[in-house]
Formats: structure tokens, C-alpha cells, sequence
């Protein structure tokens, strides 16, 4: 299981790099993406600059969690895998407009958010208490009981929200309404609740 969840960014990398190989000269001299037009090299390089970091990582995950415990090391990679997943699908969203493709790139990254929340809300409970990848604000990080609190309860709302911005992304037009009461409000409930929690075990 372990060396199957090193190897998928790699997977992932080599897609990449036949993929674009293939597509490289339809793209246009520069992709539009929001606000911004990156020149098509800048674009692809800065992609795969990522996702080939993110592959290298990902064999020597117990850099990164600061421990050799089997079980951190497994969640530290399938956390990096997730963000390749959502970095690779982001790329080929773009480039597949140009494959005559009808995609819808913001849907895109709003499905990716929402599959990443509920992957992640699977994590967060099982996380150490001051791992290197978890939420960590000040007050979290100084009480160990609502560490565990707070992640108990960001992985059992990020399961339904990211479920609920899904469906939004899909049937809703207006994007900042998915973004709102996907992601958006996950963020504020979480960081309320581990506010209560360790105001709550202050005042015990």
C-alpha cells in the first residue's frame, strides 16, 4: 500500500509530461487563467516544477512528518498525493479547452476543493497532536485536548461540507455561493470551534 502511494505522483508526472508533449503546440502563447495570462512556458513549467516536488517528497515522507511512525508517514503521503491529484486535474482542465474539451475550469477547481475536503476530513482526526500538517492556530498548538478536539471535528464537518460544495459546483452558477458554504464555511466553524473549545478548558 505504502509504495503505491509514493508512486502515484509519479504516475501522475508521467501523464503530465506525455500529455503536454502531445498538446504543447495548440496551446496558445498565453493561457488565460483569471486575472492573469501567463506566457504558456511559465504556465507548464510552474506546473510541473510542482508536481515534480511534490513526486520527490513524496518518497521521503518522514522529512516531512518528522517521524519514522508508519501510520504519520502514510498519511503524510496520501495528503501529498491529494494535492497532486488536485494540481494534475487543475492543469488538464485548462489544457483540455484547447482539446475542444467543454470544461469549466473554475468547476474544476471547485470539485477538486470539495474531493480534497472529504479526503482530508478522513485524515484529520488521526492526526498527532503538533503535526507538521494539521490546523494550527496559536491556541491549538498550545493545548492538547483542543488539538484533538478541533481535528476530530474538522474531519467529521469536512466530510459533509465538501459533499455540499460539490453538488453546489455542479448545480449552482454563481461560484462564490459554492465557495461560501463549501470550503469558505468549513474554515470559519472550524477556527470558531477550537476557539470555544480552548476558551471553554481555560475557564475548567
Amino acid at each position: 500500500m505504502m509504495k503505491l502511494y509514493k508512486k502515484l505522483n509519479l504516475i501522475l508526472l508521467l501523464i503530465f509530461v506525455v500529455g503536454t508533449i502531445s498538446c504543447f503546440q495548440k496551446l496558445p502563447n498565453e493561457i488565460p487563467l483569471f486575472m492573469q495570462s501567463p506566457n504558456r512556458l511559465v504556465f507548464v513549467g510552474i506546473c510541473f516544477a510542482l508536481l515534480f516536488a511534490l513526486t520527490i517528497v513524496s518518497f521521503f515522507p518522514q522529512k516531512i512528518s518528522g517521524s519514522g511512525n508508519q501510520i504519520r508517514n502514510e498519511i503524510t503521503v496520501t495528503v501529498l498525493n491529494l494535492f497532486g491529484l488536485g494540481l494534475f486535474l487543475f492543469y488538464f482542465s485548462v489544457l483540455a479547452r484547447y482539446y475542444g474539451l467543454p470544461v469549466n475550469t473554475l468547476t474544476i477547481i471547485m470539485l477538486i476543493l470539495g474531493i480534497l475536503m472529504i479526503f482530508v476530513g478522513n485524515l484529520l482526526p488521526q492526526m498527532p497532536f503538533r503535526s507538521r500538517i494539521g490546523v494550527k492556530l496559536p491556541w491549538i498548538l498550545k493545548d492538547k485536548l483542543c488539538w484533538q478536539k478541533t481535528h476530530r471535528f474538522a474531519g467529521y464537518t469536512a466530510i459533509p461540507l465538501g459533499l455540499l460544495q460539490c453538488l453546489l459546483a455542479l448545480f449552482v452558477s454563481n461560484y462564490n455561493i459554492a465557495f461560501f458554504f463549501g470550503i469558505g464555511l468549513w474554515i470559519i466553524i472550524v477556527c470558531l470551534y477550537s476557539l470555544f473549545v480552548y476558551v471553554s478548558g481555560r475557564k475548567n
